[in-house]
């Protein structure tokens, strides 16, 4: 069952946002609530994850733990696999961790 099920909701409509909702969750976990505060976008589209944030010293550190993070969302997440973290300096769209709505 356990196997089984991350396949059939694979399927569902509104899988996508479901998957990225759950890497925004775990990532959020991963470096914690006050660093995800300052990650404006975290956003999964196929196998990447972009993260954007307007701190330039949070940008460096996440891209020197991309491959730690990768691995760690990964093992945590029995959906969709990463293969590449792209860490952006800037301002994205959208809501990210601790952003909601």
């Amino acid at each position: 069952m356990g196997k089984l099920l991350p396949k059939v909701l694979a399927r569902q409509p509104g899988a996508a946002r479901v998957a990225e909702a759950r890497v925004q969750v775990i990532f959020k976990e991963l470096i914690g609530a006050e660093l995800a505060a300052a990650c404006e976008t975290v956003l999964l589209r196929g196998s990447t994850l972009t993260v954007v944030t307007s701190n330039p010293a949070l940008a460096h550190q996440l891209r020197l733990d991309s491959e730690l993070l990768m691995t760690r969302l990964n093992e945590a997440s029995s959906g969709r696999r990463l293969r590449t973290i792209r860490v952006r300096t800037g301002r994205g769209p959208g809501p990210g961790p601790g952003r909601q709505g």
